[in-house]
């Protein structure tokens, strides 16, 4: 009953949350949704979560062009997140603060993935949530100190990359993300997913500059920005490639052994 109940309510919350990315800094939420293609005013049935991109085979009923695949893919994505923290069987007050932290988490991903920017809007939130569950979910041993400064501890590294580099290395929009990851996470742990993501975006970006151009392809046409789309050459060493979405996969891989105590590696080899 809880993979259903959090499954059903993940999916539409995907569709919502794709609604918010794609309007964002364009125009509100509010109004029904349209064909980006043709503007035709969508019926119920082509809005259903995921079975309606599967019935249309990824197309529009009316017009017929592509419909993006982002569309699906958060769908899916939000209801496994909340499944899997709908199935934790923490209290119903840290439930619903971790489900508002995924919900943020997937738009920072998917906009960030698009644009290369991570709006405030989104990024502060975030962090207030975090360190808001943190202070719920601490034990009568941890220290409060401990906690307020483990955000800091781990937006200093990247928070030195953007200041040696004037922001040509990092985006202090990825500090401020940091900051929230820290105060999620914990010390030392929001420290190591930093370190996580920087070897997540390492692992990918070498897979993205290999000579596989159905993949670099598909990847293209998910993005938008100018700089991070690949040309006809496809991308290359000097591509600029975001790097919010790879310290997010390390924030749930992270949070998730955290949440369901799963040892990680670099921890109990010393325990």
């Amino acid at each position: 009953m809880t993979v259903v109940v959090f499954g059903s309510f993940g999916l539409i919350m995907g569709s919502f949350l794709n609604v918010v990315i794609l309007r964002y800094g364009e125009r509100g939420i509010s109004g029904r949704s349209a064909c980006v293609s043709c503007n035709q005013t969508l019926r119920w049935f082509d809005l259903i979560p995921v079975a309606s991109w599967i019935v249309l085979r990824g197309r529009c009923r009316y017009c017929k062009k592509s419909i993006s695949f982002q569309y699906p893919m958060v769908e899916v994505a939000t209801g496994l997140l909340f499944v899997t923290i709908g199935s934790t069987g923490l209290p119903l007050l840290a439930v619903l603060i971790a489900l508002s932290i995924a919900a943020l988490l997937v738009c920072m991903f998917v906009y960030d993935l698009r644009h290369t920017i991570i709006p405030d809007r989104w990024a502060y939130p975030f962090s207030m949530l975090a360190l808001t569950l943190s202070f719920l979910m601490r034990g009568p041993d941890d220290s409060l100190i401990i906690l307020a400064l483990s955000g800091p501890a781990a937006a200093l590294p990247l928070f030195s990359l953007w200041a040696l580099s004037r922001g040509q290395w990092m985006g202090f929009g990825d500090v401020k993300l940091a900051l929230g990851m820290g105060w999620l996470l914990g010390f030392p742990f929001g420290v190591l997913a930093v370190l996580l993501g920087f070897v997540i975006g390492a692992i990918v970006s070498v897979g993205v500059l290999l000579p596989l151009p159905v993949y670099v392809r598909a990847l293209a046409r998910f993005t938008q920005h100018h700089s991070w789309r690949a040309s006809g050459a496809g991308f290359t060493m000097t591509s600029e490639v975001p790097f919010g979405p790879f310290l997010i996969a390390s924030t749930f891989i992270i949070w998730f052994a955290l949440m369901y105590h799963v040892p990680i590696p670099i921890f109990s080899l010393y325990g």
